[in-house]
C-alpha cells in the first residue's frame, strides 16, 4: 500500500496551481500528509517571492496546519525536483496550463519535464477550465498557420 507522508504542490500563484492544491489537499486529509506549497523565482527576488506566496496562500487557500509555504530560487525544473529529493516527497501534484500547438511545441512545459525527468511520481492536473479545451487539429492547422 502506498502511504502519502509528504506531497509536493509547485506553485507559480496562478489560479491554475489552486488544481493541484485541491487534489493535493484531499490526499492530504486521507493520509496525514504534509503538503509543501512551492514556489521558485529568479534569484536576487527571495524576499519578494516570500511576500508573494504569504499573499497567495491567504487569499486562496483556507487555513491549512500541514501547509508549509517554501521559495527557492533558480530553474523552477531543477529546484522542484531537488527540493521533492531533499524532502523525501512521496508524490509531486502540479498544475498544468493547457498550452496547446505551437506555443507548447516551443515553450514545453515545467510539468511536463519535473514528469520526465523525476525520480518520484508526479500526478498533473488539468484545471477544470481547461478540461475541455482539449487539443484538436484545427488548433494546430490555426497555429502553424495552415489555414
Amino acid at each position: 500500500m502506498v502511504y502519502l507522508k509528504k506531497i509536493l504542490v509547485p506553485t507559480d500563484l496562478s489560479p491554475y496551481s489552486l488544481a493541484a492544491m485541491e487534489y493535493a489537499s484531499s490526499f492530504g486529509l486521507r493520509y496525514m500528509s504534509k503538503l509543501y506549497l512551492l514556489y521558485v523565482v529568479e534569484s536576487g527576488q527571495i524576499e519578494e517571492g516570500r511576500a508573494a506566496l504569504k499573499e497567495f496562500v491567504e487569499k486562496s487557500l483556507s487555513p491549512e496546519p500541514r501547509v508549509e509555504p517554501v521559495v527557492k530560487t533558480g530553474n523552477p525544473i531543477v529546484e522542484i525536483r531537488r527540493f521533492a529529493e531533499q524532502e523525501g516527497a512521496d508524490i509531486i501534484v502540479m498544475a498544468t496550463h493547457g498550452r496547446t500547438g505551437l506555443r507548447h511545441m516551443m515553450m514545453g512545459s515545467v510539468a511536463e519535464k519535473v514528469v520526465r525527468l523525476s525520480s518520484i511520481p508526479v500526478l498533473t492536473v488539468k484545471p477544470k477550465p481547461l478540461r475541455e479545451n482539449i487539443l484538436k487539429d484545427e488548433d494546430v492547422e490555426n497555429d502553424l498557420h495552415l489555414r
